[in-house]
């Protein structure tokens, strides 16, 4: 008994605060947003990712993109900056600074859209190529690690909700 008094009294407010209520939300709601948890899962899933993409000096960012861009010039022109930033889902500046260092390192060029000259179009150059070929096993060993850790049922279907879950959220944009 003398642990559930314990119990209820630990819920009790500090006297002069307003409890767990402040701007008419329970404070312990927060505990079970979406947004929160996929932030901080996100953050620990970057930092497998980014502790085995070091070696070939890319953040898991702008591994993302490098692929991205490899990937699209595949099977079409190269990608205009509005064209990248909505296939990642990242806004346009957030997308140049981490475009910016890859320029830097002469991995990605920029130029101007012959049909708009406002736009610009990314292209990867061939160490671009070569530093992606040096992190796909770099970065192949980090995803197996996570669905290792992860689980493979659990990664598959956490793969299904956040595909479905970003195509519901493209919506609002």
């Amino acid at each position: 008994m003398a642990a559930k008094e314990s119990d209820e009294t630990s819920a009790v407010p500090i006297p002069g605060s307003a409890g767990p209520m402040i701007g008419g939300v329970d404070v312990r709601d927060v505990a079970g947003c979406t947004c929160l948890q996929l932030r901080s899962a996100g953050r620990m899933a970057t930092q497998i990712f980014e502790a085995h993409l070091q070696p070939a000096r890319l953040t898991v960012g702008q591994f993302g993109v490098l692929a991205r861009v490899y990937g699209s010039s595949l099977w079409r022109a190269p990608m205009s900056m509005k064209e990248l930033s909505d296939a990642l889902g990242m806004d346009p500046t957030t997308l140049n600074r981490t475009l910016k260092p890859l320029e830097i390192q002469g991995l990605v060029t920029t130029a101007p859209d012959p049909d708009d000259r406002r736009a610009r179009r990314i292209h990867l150059t061939e160490p671009g190529r070569d530093r992606l070929a040096q992190a796909m096993p770099l970065w192949r060993a980090a995803d197996d690690q996570l669905r290792r850790t992860v689980g493979a049922e659990a990664t598959l279907a956490l793969n299904g909700l956040l595909n479905l879950a970003g195509e519901k959220l493209r919506q609002l944009a």
